[in-house]
């Protein structure tokens, strides 16, 4: 029997799909995405993802899986939160062997999730809203590194909504290294008009052009790197059409700017 999905919740399924057909082809490893979509009861046909969006999708999975990959092989103790997480099956690509990672988003979200993945001593799930900051108080306080994933996530919360999330979080943990990605303020105001984001009706609050303004949302934050959808090796995987659509993207500044991975490290 299939799972059964409300047409609201494209916004999880866009992503699902992306990556899901390019794994079928070989330019992103996602067998968790290709089969997810076949035990989900939705009609894929509704959403008309442009190649180009699949393709952006992909490398933006694979820009943080990579930093997750090695920041998990440096700190093999370490706990992730993954925010926002969605349909996304990156705990059970990076592999199961991590202490302790933990799945964030709504309740609706969450009840999908576990019908396709269950929950193990070391993955678990948490049903809350990432802006209700009470789900933090049900984590363990460590002494261990932290990994905050926020794929997809930033440019659906206002600014004072992130700034409160760095600060909790910066209240539970002595330290934490969160990895996001982020749209520039005009991809922000202009991206409404995309047609999978009109699709889905969500609103895009948040963009950010220079990651020093993000270092005064609270004490003690600074930016470690900024990685591009258009660096030589987050496109390799690409057909080389397509490696050097945006290899020439990455040459013009604001095409660059327009979509990136900040990564931010906090701490005493």
């Amino acid at each position: 029997m299939k799972i059964q999905l409300k047409n609201e919740m494209e916004t999880l399924i866009i992503p699902l799909y992306g990556k899901a057909k390019m794994s079928e082809i070989g330019v992103f490893n996602d067998l968790y995405a290709e089969a997810a979509i076949d035990k989900l009861d939705y009609d894929y046909s509704r959403l008309k993802i442009q190649k180009k969006t699949q393709i952006m999708l992909a490398i933006r999975a694979k820009i943080i899986d990579d930093f997750a990959k090695d920041f998990i092989s440096e700190n093999p103790n370490c706990l992730v939160l993954h925010l926002g997480c969605g349909l996304d099956a990156r705990f059970m690509r990076l592999g199961p062997h991590i202490e302790k990672w933990y799945d964030l988003d709504f309740p609706e979200v969450i009840d999908i999730k576990k019908q396709l993945y269950d929950e193990t001593e070391n993955y678990k799930y948490i049903s809350s809203s990432v802006t209700d900051l009470r789900w933090i108080d049900g984590i363990e306080v460590i002494k261990k590194e932290v990994l905050v994933i926020a794929e997809g996530l930033f440019m659906y919360l206002c600014e004072s909504e992130i700034k409160a999330l760095f600060g909790a979080l910066k209240s539970k943990f002595e330290s934490y290294t969160i990895i996001f990605d982020a749209y520039s303020k005009r991809t922000a105001k202009s991206i409404k008009n995309h047609p999978s984001l009109k699709k889905t009706g969500a609103t895009i609050k948040w963009g950010v052009d220079n990651p020093r303004e993000i270092e005064g949302y609270t004490q003690t934050v600074k930016h470690m790197k900024t990685l591009y959808l258009t660096d030589k090796n987050a496109i390799e995987m690409l057909p080389k059409n397509y490696q050097i659509l945006f290899m020439l993207a990455g040459l013009f500044k604001s095409a660059r700017e327009a979509h990136r991975v900040f990564v931010m490290n906090v701490e005493d």
